[in-house]
């Protein structure tokens, strides 16, 4: 499967695979969120690994949510080559997950924001086949808040969270 088709040098066919995971989320501000779809990319280098769909959300303030992240990712033997050169021999990656959510703070008058969300993410690839709730082992990421109704958003605060 997945493994494999990173991990085989002789690897020379395309495969989709998809993948649903689970997300925690803290919100340690004081007011809840309503997260519409969401949607994320996943990169190596320049390579796009995978396009992620999150489904809608509550999020109430001062707690934790659980995300549902739908993955779907093709290996074409070029990405496989990458991945295999990258992945071989400690079977760990850094990849990059950026994009923007849609939210609807209900108790600020329903403001409308877009959250931005840049993360290096790093992956226990043998973990995908053994342990799917361990693959990552750690985070790096930083959020921003924009305006939505705007052509181009202004990010207005940024925070950061290191795992």
């Amino acid at each position: 499967g997945l493994i494999s088709s990173m991990t085989n040098p002789n690897f020379n066919s395309s495969k989709t695979f998809t993948m649903d995971t689970h997300v925690q989320i803290k919100n340690s501000n004081y007011v809840s969120a309503f997260m519409s779809e969401a949607h994320f990319t996943v990169q190596y280098d320049s390579h796009v690994l995978a396009d992620v769909t999150v489904e809608p959300m509550s999020v109430p303030g001062r707690s934790d949510a659980t995300a549902v992240a739908h993955a779907r990712t093709t290996i074409t033997p070029e990405v496989s080559k990458i991945l295999f050169a990258a992945v071989v021999p400690s079977f760990h990656l850094r990849v990059k997950v950026t994009g923007m959510a849609p939210v609807k703070v209900t108790s600020l008058l329903g403001l409308k924001v877009q959250a931005k969300l840049n993360c290096w993410v790093d992956v226990d690839v043998l973990a995908l086949a053994q342990n799917p709730n361990e693959m990552v082992v750690g985070h790096e990421c930083t959020y921003a808040i924009g305006f939505q109704g705007l052509s181009h958003p202004r990010f207005v605060s940024t925070s950061s969270h290191q795992q």
